[in-house]
């Protein structure tokens, strides 16, 4: 199942969940094998601020999409707590001024979130100016594809 830009997905057994290209956006994933359950977040910005949500998008900021992600993780079976944390993507745009590296301040957004629900990433690949693009399963774990290179984690 492809997961778009600011939505999330929470499956239990071998669907796999995927993403395209991240750019500066991030996946979170959760991996909990022992109980079957995945989940996969697609976000963009990392905070609502003043903004609306976009129609279709719940998940569009870290602020609001990985605590909705956490409940329907857990309301799944999964247990976030032995899951494995994997934060993807955060890339920076070749020609951008520091001042403006989004994925810079997602990948940040992430670990804030995540640590104000007791959590913390396992794994991060995040920064850079690579293509990312995650694919996991419970069959098959974790992928994470950067310039269409596999990488098992």
């Amino acid at each position: 199942m492809k997961v778009l830009q600011g939505r999330w997905a929470v499956v239990r057994g071998e669907e796999p969940l995927e993403t395209d290209p991240l750019g500066a956006c991030v996946a979170l994933v959760l991996l909990d094998q022992e109980r079957g359950v995945a989940g996969l977040l697609h976000y963009m910005l990392p905070e609502k601020g003043d903004l609306e949500t976009p129609s279709g998008a719940p998940g569009f900021f870290a602020s609001e999409g990985i605590p909705a992600l956490i409940k329907e993780f857990q309301a799944q079976g999964g247990d976030p707590f032995r899951a494995r944390v994997v934060v993807v993507g955060a890339g920076r745009f070749k020609k951008a001024p520091k001042a403006l590296d989004l994925g810079s301040r997602n990948a940040a957004a992430a670990r804030f979130y995540l640590k104000r629900l007791g959590l913390e990433p396992q794994i991060e690949r995040v920064g850079g100016i690579e293509p990312r693009r995650v694919r996991v399963s419970l069959k098959e774990g974790l992928v994470v594809y950067t310039f269409d290179q596999p990488e098992v984690l």
